[in-house]
């Protein structure tokens, strides 16, 4: 018993710290980045050169994406500029479903457990964008932002969320 509410109390102080540590940071320069980070929506990049050195520079997160879109059980294939792993089994679809996500993009790799609608696939290139500008530096950002933000109000899915509301408009 006296495990149980020892254990109880360190969550609720852990939860507390956490709260309070999300606050603080968003107020410091971690929120700032944030602010401007959810209207981020790169272009595609436009001639053969940048779009060359872009998969060069997001090509760690891309070769994450091959191997994670390995474990998916479907065949890969490409569109609009990126490997499509639709619809995803496997361990990877299971991974994605037990998160409650419809997709994830890792580089110039989308997995979806559907086949994407025209919202969700301007959602997630909005990511590989964001991947192509931010190379290496995808996850750690991306993880770090999760970290204060959390899913909801991330400032990278709130870009990604509306880039896929633009896309909507213009039909």
């Amino acid at each position: 018993m006296k495990r149980t509410t020892a254990a109880i109390m360190a969550s609720m102080i852990t939860g507390a710290s956490l709260l309070r540590a999300r606050r603080h940071a968003s107020t410091g320069a971690v929120g700032v980045v944030g602010t401007r980070l959810q209207t981020w929506i790169p272009p595609a990049p436009r001639s053969a050169l940048t779009r060359l050195v872009a998969a060069m520079w997001a090509s760690p997160v891309t070769l994450a994406g091959l191997l994670a879109g390995a474990g998916s059980a479907t065949r890969p294939r490409f569109v609009d500029g990126i490997v499509l792993f639709a619809p995803a089994r496997g361990i990877t679809g299971l991974l994605i479903r037990r998160r409650g996500f419809t997709a994830a993009g890792l580089g110039h790799v989308v997995i979806a457990l559907e086949e994407p609608s025209a919202s969700l696939l301007a959602h997630e290139l909005a990511h590989v964008r964001q991947a192509e500008r931010l190379g290496p530096f995808m996850a750690p950002a991306y993880l770090a932002l999760l970290a204060v933000h959390g899913y909801r109000h991330h400032p990278m899915e709130r870009a990604a969320r509306l880039a896929a509301e633009r896309h909507a408009t213009r039909r």
